[in-house]
């Protein structure tokens, strides 16, 4: 009789905590969906790479502002990748791009492998530039767990999110292609797992 208790204590807690994975992880795809593009202009910008696209259209935005002339900025891209360098950059961007901007206003992070060593590269950014706020441009579907990372590291600071939408992902319609369904799954477990240490661990 216990062990037939237990059995279906089991199977309750398992459908239970499937039910509760799942609803949570339809609240996270809402999220992803519910960051805007802050069209403010910041001199200080934050660039995580990693996706497609996302130097490109995040320097696409800082060209824009810089029109305005407003600023003398300082710009951050994160987790570039060791031997990468500014002239590696001025060959990804292309010609047409400002080169003078690159020279004038980029620092390259070659030090970040992940989400959680962006935040602590560019913690030190920000202290060695004196920064108070900046604007953290990155792929849409990353920005819950970009933003958890830096909140937990820079508890102090004015983080704006920019949030790039991804060309070959349909957040919205997530069930229309397995592709995106597995990267939103993926970075909820990821997400659940950054909020799990910074609960429990201190950086």
């Amino acid at each position: 009789m216990l062990v037939r208790i237990f059995k279906i204590f089991f199977v309750f807690m398992i459908i239970s905590i499937s039910f509760l994975f799942f609803i949570g992880l339809y609240n996270f795809k809402k999220n992803i969906l519910s960051f805007t593009k802050y069209n403010k202009e910041s001199p200080n910008i934050v660039i995580l790479t990693g996706g497609t696209n996302r130097i490109k259209d995040g320097l696409k935005i800082v060209e824009d502002f810089k029109k305005s002339k407003k600023h003398n900025y300082k710009i951050l891209v994160s987790g570039t990748g060791t031997g990468f360098t500014k002239n590696s950059l001025k060959i990804k961007l292309g010609p047409n791009f400002n080169a003078h901007l690159i020279q004038c206003c980029i620092d390259l992070d070659n030090v970040s492998q992940n989400t959680f060593t962006n935040a602590s590269e560019t913690l030190k950014w920000t202290n060695k530039n004196n920064i108070k706020e900046f604007i953290l441009i990155t792929s849409n579907y990353h920005m819950p767990r970009a933003l958890l990372e830096f909140k937990d590291a820079m508890p102090n600071l004015k983080i704006y999110t920019y949030a790039i939408t991804p060309k070959k992902h349909d957040i919205e319609n997530w069930f229309g292609s397995y592709q995106t369904f597995g990267l939103v799954f993926t970075e909820y477990c990821k997400h659940i797992v950054a909020s799990i240490r910074i609960k429990f661990f201190k950086r």
